[in-house]
């Protein structure tokens, strides 16, 4: 394997304080490795914390709404598995079909365990128990997020060498990323799914797609080491990433995508030569690298020994996987197939939505990469089609080439291969971001470096060049910012607001011998689009008892029933009067307070009685199951339903109680406008949270 160019520019440009005279004697060449070997392990060690701090304050300020699976896909049946089957957790169709792992909700469902232990341990009340279990999640997603970004680095420092220029640009790439601030600490299985992937590729043999030479060298079970990674076992650095990637595959069957990409450069060779190329005008030519793959294996023992821990390790994880599913389903299921059977045979996913062609090119990566988009489309050109003469200061090494390539081809092959299934999302290419970041690095690097470099004079083109360095940052900070504390806020809000009307009425109410008891259950309904808020996870308490709207899609239906199938949820929006007429009937009102003696005892009585409280907890569609519903004490709807809400409850018992800052706009009509909670108890003066600059 060839080394990267070792002359006097190129080091001084891409390390960061390393003495390479090459007349050190051999005692003081090791005394002087050691000393790098202890500063970079302390480095590391520095970044890490510091990213785990920041990816933590991430987490706990994170105040908005972004997809429903970030809590029915993860933390529902995590509380189901932690608390019980009548714990109140909301478990969708998917959960009931056996097309998800348990193994993602099984980790936190450790957490719920522990932190719930933690509570009994520490005596806490209710209300700090209801926030330690809304917090523990988010802390424990935060350091899978860490882990991430240490990686990412790290994976940089793989390809452009250990104190490039270019992995501190990956690193400062990740942190920077407005996507990463926004998604990379909520509990959805692409995020985890991300994380692993970046994780696993570090222990990637890369290698192994190169061309054997003489000089390779080669450890006992015949493979060729990584000449930068040398006091490493070869093979156990290869299960360690084989078991990570099987287990993202069984997390996210799509990611095996990624694998089949690496695992293809690994068995062929990769060649790469130059042709002259004749342009129809006269005299004109142009030198293209072509790349190919040849049916040849780079060694067979490599080859043999990729296969052999391939089959190990994917066994391995489909045995611990279809175990923790047995015991979570409690009968024998293989999620992976059904989940492709149900989302590509019977074409569930396209329920959930259908998109075009073209959305991961003209919305995926966009979404991805914001601000850094020209570097990374840049990066995977300059990667695919080298240019001829590159800055003598960036690491231009055949072993960094050979990288390079083989993360664009994926970044280009895998988003082409999904494009084909009509439902799409920006999270199903997520795990690509941080090959993303590494391959924007170098023209990230190659445009700003000039700028901020202090061994270069200035001048009004790196000023500039500052100038554009410090207003991406701002913007990317603004988008930041706006995105987890201002947009879509509401969802979270409310269910605060309404664990706290739970501990002021429900759980502290003092006892008087002109008040009832406070009762022991509270009854919320949401009549709003399925899955618009949290459900468990953020209720919490066991004695709120909620029911919202469904939109179950058309399981085993035929063409022409999937054709004319409404869910709840479009029932309720085709027609709202007539739907809330025949579903919940006519709501409860209150009387007239008599002018009499009487008039203190009937008020007694209606408290007692709870505005016919007994009907309302007696309904049996609490928690997404099917049956009766009846109307609650509180019922929650968006701004848009306003209007026939207020003709509806005219004349009823419930009064207008909090209103909640959502967002500014919202591509739904049905979720436009703030969030609204009209409720029976009388409540005062009306609550109103409000939203960033607002």
């Amino acid at each position: 394997m060839s080394s990267p160019p070792t002359t006097p520019i190129s080091q001084a440009s891409t390390k960061f304080g390393l003495d390479n005279s090459s007349y050190l004697d051999d005692n003081k060449s090791f005394r002087r490795h050691a000393l790098e070997r202890v500063k970079e392990v302390s480095v590391s060690q520095d970044i890490f914390l510091f990213l785990l701090a920041f990816r933590i304050l991430n987490a706990l300020s994170i105040k908005t709404f972004f997809q429903p699976d970030e809590f029915f896909q993860s933390l529902e049946p995590a509380w189901e598995i932690a608390f019980g089957a009548e714990s109140g957790a909301w478990i969708t169709w998917e959960w009931r079909h056996h097309l998800r792992s348990a193994i993602h909700p099984a980790i936190f469902a450790a957490v719920y365990r522990l932190s719930s232990g933690l509570s009994w341990v520490l005596h806490l009340s209710p209300t700090y128990r209801a926030d330690l279990l809304v917090a523990a999640p988010k802390v424990t997603q935060a350091i899978f997020a860490a882990l991430g970004d240490y990686y990412t680095w790290k994976l940089g420092e793989c390809v452009y060498g250990s104190g490039s220029n270019e992995a501190w640009a990956a690193l400062a790439l990740t942190v920077c990323s407005p996507w990463q601030w926004f998604c990379s600490t909520r509990t959805l299985s692409n995020c985890l799914e991300t994380t692993m992937t970046v994780v696993a590729l570090n222990f990637w043999p890369w290698q192994w797609a190169m061309d054997a030479e003489e000089d390779d060298e080669i450890d006992n079970d015949g493979l060729r080491i990584n000449e930068k990674q040398s006091n490493v076992d070869e093979k156990a650095k290869l299960r360690r990433c084989l078991l990570l990637a099987a287990l993202a595959c069984i997390l996210r069957p799509t990611n095996i995508l990624i694998w089949i990409c690496f695992a293809t450069f690994a068995l062929l060779r990769i060649t790469t030569h130059g042709k002259m190329l004749s342009l129809p005008w006269e005299g004109m030519q142009i030198w293209v690298h072509i790349s190919s793959l040849s049916f040849l294996p780079a060694t067979k023992q490599e080859r043999k020994v990729l296969l052999t821990e391939a089959c190990l390790c994917g066994s391995l994880m489909l045995m611990l996987s279809t175990l923790v599913d047995r015991l979570y389903y409690e009968q024998w299921t293989f999620p992976p197939f059904r989940f492709l059977y149900f989302n590509i045979a019977q074409s569930l996913a396209v329920f959930y939505g259908r998109n075009d062609w073209h959305y991961y090119l003209s919305q995926g990566y966009p979404l991805l990469l914001t601000t850094f988009l020209p570097f990374g489309l840049i990066g995977i050109w300059q990667s695919l089609f080298p240019p001829e003469h590159p800055p003598q200061y960036l690491n231009d090494s055949t072993s960094t080439k050979n990288i390079k390539y083989q993360l664009a081809t994926t970044a280009v092959l895998v988003p082409c291969v999904l494009s084909f299934i009509p439902h799409k999302e920006v999270r199903f290419v997520y795990p690509l971001l941080p090959l993303l970041h590494i391959l924007a690095a170098v023209p990230f690097t190659t445009f700003f470096l000039p700028g901020v470099s202090l061994a270069i004079p200035r001048s009004s083109q790196f000023t500039a060049k500052r100038f554009l360095l410090a207003l991406l940052f701002i913007v990317n900070i603004s988008i930041a910012i706006v995105t987890t504390t201002s947009h879509q806020t509401a969802p979270l809000t409310v269910m605060t607001y309404l664990r706290n009307q739970h501990t002021k009425y429900y759980l502290s109410q003092p006892p008087s011998e002109f008040l009832a008891p406070a009762p022991s259950t509270m009854t919320v309904g949401f009549l709003m689009p399925c899955h618009s808020t949290p459900w468990r996870s953020q209720l919490v308490h066991p004695s709120m008892k909620a029911w919202a709207l469904t939109c179950e899609p058309p399981v085993n239906m035929n063409a022409s029933a999937r054709a004319n199938y409404l869910d709840e949820a479009d029932q309720f929006y085709a027609d709202p009067k007539q739907f809330l007429a025949t579903t919940l009937g006519t709501p409860p009102t209150l009387k007239k307070r008599q002018a009499s003696w009487f008039g203190w005892f009937g008020t007694r009585k209606r408290r007692k009685n709870g505005f016919g409280r007994e009907d309302m907890i007696e309904a049996d569609a609490w928690d997404g199951r099917e049956g009766r519903k009846s109307w609650p004490e509180y019922v929650v709807f968006f701004e848009q339903m306003e209007p026939t809400m207020k003709e509806v409850l005219t004349g009823s018992a419930y009064n207008d109680c909090w209103r909640g800052w959502n967002s500014w706009g919202h591509d739904d009509w049905r979720r436009k406008g703030d969030m609204l909670v009209w409720c029976l108890r009388k409540q005062g003066d009306k609550e109103r949270s409000k939203g960033l600059l607002w």
